[in-house]
């Protein structure tokens, strides 16, 4: 089975090597030199080999193989070196503590947050001394709302004051990265700016096809409010072109415990039901070359233009790559490929494209379930053959929705360490039901200008909406709906691949020895979850957690942990501090305030010094021994001071103290050749006892 597939699939082969090349890359950041040296080194025998006479390259068939294995590695490094934007020859970062003043231009229109408006800018230059220089890179803005809503969009150019910040993430334990998210983008920075801190400048720097298709978006999303409206309103764009600023989250929590998220998250489903959409229109065109040659472009404008339009996220541009490879197959080269080879292919484009795709959840998520789907979905469906039709089709989706399952619960569990136990229910209903209701969206934006029909479209769309929320929100509401705090960590997840792959060969080949690498894998899992458990059992750490403007302090014993500091809301508990609960395995929380008569906690053999600053600072009168001493809360009281009341290790600032007063704290301690932690600038400090 395998070796056929590797010849008529080369890109299967090609594949694996050169993800594995991308992932060396990142991790290990080797220089540009070696790897083309390397890389040349590997082309030049390959090239060799291939003028040997045909009986010497038969016996050396093996090492051209694996030559060809490290050229495809050496292509993945070359491709991630040459997409981080920090190799490029001006790059922004270098600036950050540069007081000069920067040229940017407008990449989308600005979006509305709750303090501020939010935009994504290139950096195109610097000025310097009336000049502007070349300069390069990528930037988050923030426009403070202390005036009217400033007049830009996309394409905007702009002169603002250099105030780049480094994009970091909280470091919380277990928690989502940002910064790393940022980083796969090549943004690695963000300024927040008042009006005083840009100008705009005349003229604009825009590309007029992407201008095209942010008006085309506009009017989508200006004709939803208007015919649909409502709360409705909100999963209605999502529907239809991915956009999800105005959801309730609410809402979205209820799709994502019921496993339907991926219906408001544009993927395969939406491109594959305006290929066959499109290949039904266009059906009564006649045979001939020009003719499927214009059928091709059609296809291919409408579908690429839906993809850009709904910000091209890499399930979409999966889907995009894929059907344009069926697309032209079938009408141009008039044949049909090999359909792993055209999975291999596309995810292989999209990785020279952008090799960072290999670490986003929805590029995981798309090739997992449509790989899971090519693999187990025919022997699924075959167990059960059913003669009434509509029940047949009922199977259908039922093999379908389970087969997509087999691939995507590990890495599922790996990042959201949850599983919709009523997946398959949600499904049922969920799918046929948007299916339906995409169409009616569809049909909403070609007669939207009608008023009587535009009217009637989007009382059907709001009426479905409503209909499919009220399902998903009973499914959510159900007893055992959703199985939380399932942490599975990196080995476990590979170990449940294993499994799986096992498991397939033992089903789909009858292969007796996989079912003993099964069971070797089960026993691999269990032991690894048993040691887990007891290690957890056995833990003792103090953690100083990074939750903006906020002191809270864990003390973990054992699967228990109580939390000292300021009460927090419940969605900064679910980011911030439920995934340090998950991932220490901890049983409960418990919560009580600061000891606040000599500011002193004491953890085993560690002794902690708390400095508020919405208590007065009351001099000790003699010299104190301790391990940290924590500021929180701005306290006025200097470095000097500290280090004349209190002998200790070092001095921790939290996230609940102003950054000014942090960086003259640093400067105190970095002069006084005394230890600092910055928790806002570090992240989350994690002390194991």
């Amino acid at each position: 089975m395998f070796v056929p597939l590797f010849k008529s699939a080369p890109f299967v082969r090609l594949l694996p090597p050169f993800i594995a090349g991308i992932m060396v890359q990142q991790y290990c950041l080797y220089t540009l030199l070696p790897m083309l040296l390397s890389s040349l080194s590997i082309l030049v025998l390959l090239v060799v080999s291939s003028l040997l006479p045909m009986r010497i390259r038969f016996q050396v068939k093996k090492c051209q193989d694996v030559l060809t294995v490290l050229l495809a590695g050496h292509m993945g490094m070359l491709s991630a070196y040459a997409y981080d934007i920090r190799h490029a020859p001006h790059w922004v970062g270098p600036l950050e503590k540069d007081s000069c003043v920067l040229q940017v231009t407008l990449l989308e229109p600005l979006v509305e947050k709750r303090a501020s408006w939010k935009a994504l800018a290139a950096v195109k230059g610097r000025v310097v001394d009336g000049v502007v220089r070349p300069c390069q890179g990528y930037t988050i803005l923030y426009f403070a709302k202390d005036s009217v809503k400033p007049l830009l969009d996309y394409g905007s150019i702009l002169l603002v004051r250099n105030k780049l910040q480094r994009i970091k993430g909280a470091g919380n334990p277990g928690a989502f990265d940002y910064g790393v998210y940022c980083a796969r983008s090549n943004i690695y920075h963000q300024a927040y700016l008042h009006e005083s801190d840009w100008r705009r400048l005349p003229g604009r720097d825009e590309r007029r096809v992407m201008r095209w298709l942010l008006e085309v978006k506009q009017y989508c999303l200006t004709l939803v409010r208007k015919h649909v409206g409502g709360p409705e309103a909100g999963l209605a764009q999502a529907l239809l072109i991915g956009y999800r600023d105005e959801m309730d989250e609410e809402v979205v929590q209820a799709y994502t415990n019921t496993g339907v998220v991926h219906i408001i998250a544009i993927s395969g489903l939406h491109l594959g039901l305006i290929y066959v959409s499109l290949v039904w229109l266009l059906s009564w065109m006649p045979g001939g070359r020009a003719s499927s040659l214009l059928k091709v472009v059609v296809i291919l404008i409408v579908l690429w233009g839906f993809s850009i339009v709904t910000g091209a996220s890499a399930s979409v541009l999966r889907s995009a790559v894929m059907f344009t490879m069926i697309a032209i197959g079938q009408f141009v080269l008039v044949r049909h490929t090999n359909i792993f080879n055209t999975l291999a292919a596309s995810a292989f484009l999209l990785l020279c494209y952008n090799p960072c795709f290999i670490m986003d959840v929805g590029f995981q998520l798309s090739y997992l379930a449509v790989l899971s789907i090519l693999i187990f979905y025919k022997p699924l469906y075959g167990l059960w053959e059913i003669r009434a039709t509509w029940l047949d089709k009922l199977w259908q989706m039922v093999a379908v929705t389970l087969s997509a399952q087999l691939l995507t619960i590990p890495i599922c569990l790996y990042y959201f360490h949850q599983f919709p136990n009523f997946f398959l229910l949600a499904n049922l209903v969920a799918v046929p039901l948007s299916t339906i209701i995409l169409y009616a969206e569809i049909f909403l934006v070609v007669f939207g200008s009608v008023s009587v029909l535009g009217h009637w479209l989007g009382w059907a769309v709001s009426w479905g909406i409503k209909i499919m929320n009220g399902v998903v929100v009973w499914v959510n509401g159900l007893p055992h709906a959703v199985s939380d705090n399932l942490w599975l960590g990196g080995t476990e997840a590979l170990l449940l691949y294993m499994l799986t792959g096992c498991f397939a060969i033992w089903w789909l080949l009858k292969k007796r020895y996989a079912f003993f690498a099964v069971l070797v894998c089960w026993v691999g899992q269990a032991a690894i979850r048993t040691w887990h458990q007891l290690y957890a059992q056995q833990q003792r750490m103090m953690i100083v957690y990074n939750i903006p403007g906020s002191s809270v302090l864990g003390f973990i014993e054992g699967q228990r942990q109580m939390l000292l500091g300021d009460t927090i809301s419940p969605k900064q508990t679910a980011f911030h501090l439920r995934p340090a609960h998950m991932k220490y395995r901890m049983l409960n929380d418990s919560v009580a305030g600061f000891l606040r008569e000599r500011n002193v906690l004491q953890f085993y053999h560690i002794r902690c010094v708390l400095i508020d600053g919405r208590v007065n600072y009351q001099p000790s009168s003699h010299k104190l021994k301790t391990d940290y001493v924590l500021m929180l809360h701005n306290p006025s009281v200097s470095i000097s001071q500290l280090s004349e009341q209190f002998e200790f290790s070092a001095v921790i600032f939290d996230a609940s103290n102003q950054a000014k007063r942090i960086r003259n704290w640093k400067n105190e301690c970095k002069a006084l050749t005394l230890r600092s932690f910055s928790v806002p600038e570090q992240g989350a400090f994690v002390l194991n006892l």
